[in-house]
């Protein structure tokens, strides 16, 4: 019991407090990253749960075209850009907030779709045809939360007005795109570089 207290209390309360439960994340030292990341896996394992075992009723894609894997990297990925560009972005705008603390926030947001996602996709083997609009429902406004929860944690961590974080939301998303450009444009310039090395090697080979 002591162990789910230390990880699962301050996500908990941020969902009933957002603004002082992130302010406690942030000040008073009581956020940790090994909880951020048991959330992610929770969120992760709670994705692909959903993916695998909702009825038909709420989906129609077969089980066996999601990858576990590729889904949990997918989020991974993202997540670890976000944090990344928003404090690209943030360190130039008068931030307050560490790489640490944005990404802890994020994860700390997660909190709602873990709670919302394994309970709605076994409610879903109970629906009919036309109840499945609740699913979508629920997993609808566990996503706005979730949204909402994120947002709170940028406006706490970096210490910004209400407008100044939405301005920053902006931002990141085109630093998020910058980044994405120029990762794109290095895979390529390494492909090209390691297709004229071989091309190199096998010509002297055989010479």
């Amino acid at each position: 019991m002591s162990i789910l207290k230390k990880h699962f209390e301050l996500p908990l309360y941020i969902m009933r407090h957002p603004f002082d439960g992130f302010y406690r994340m942030k000040h008073m030292g009581e956020g940790r990253i090994s909880t951020a990341l048991i959330l992610f896996v929770l969120l992760w394992l709670s994705f692909v749960f959903m993916q695998q075992y909702s009825s038909i009723t709420v989906s129609t894609a077969h089980p066996q075209m999601h990858n576990s894997i590729r889904d949990g990297a997918s989020i991974f990925g993202i997540l670890v850009l976000w944090s990344i560009s928003n404090w690209s972005v943030t360190s130039l705008t008068d931030g307050e907030g560490k790489f640490k603390e944005i990404f802890m926030g994020n994860c700390y947001a997660f909190t709602p779709l873990i709670i919302a996602m394994i309970p709605m996709t076994l409610f879903s083997h109970l629906m009919t045809d036309t109840e499945g609009a609740f699913f979508f429902m629920a997993i609808t406004a566990a996503v706005i939360y979730f949204i909402f929860l994120a947002y709170v944690a940028m406006v706490t961590v970096h210490n910004y007005s209400a407008g100044k974080a939405l301005a920053t939301v902006f931002l990141t998303f085109i630093a998020m795109l910058i980044i994405v450009f120029l990762g794109t444009i290095l895979m390529v310039l390494l492909q090209q570089m390691y297709s004229f090395a071989v091309s190199i090697y096998t010509e002297l080979a055989f010479r």
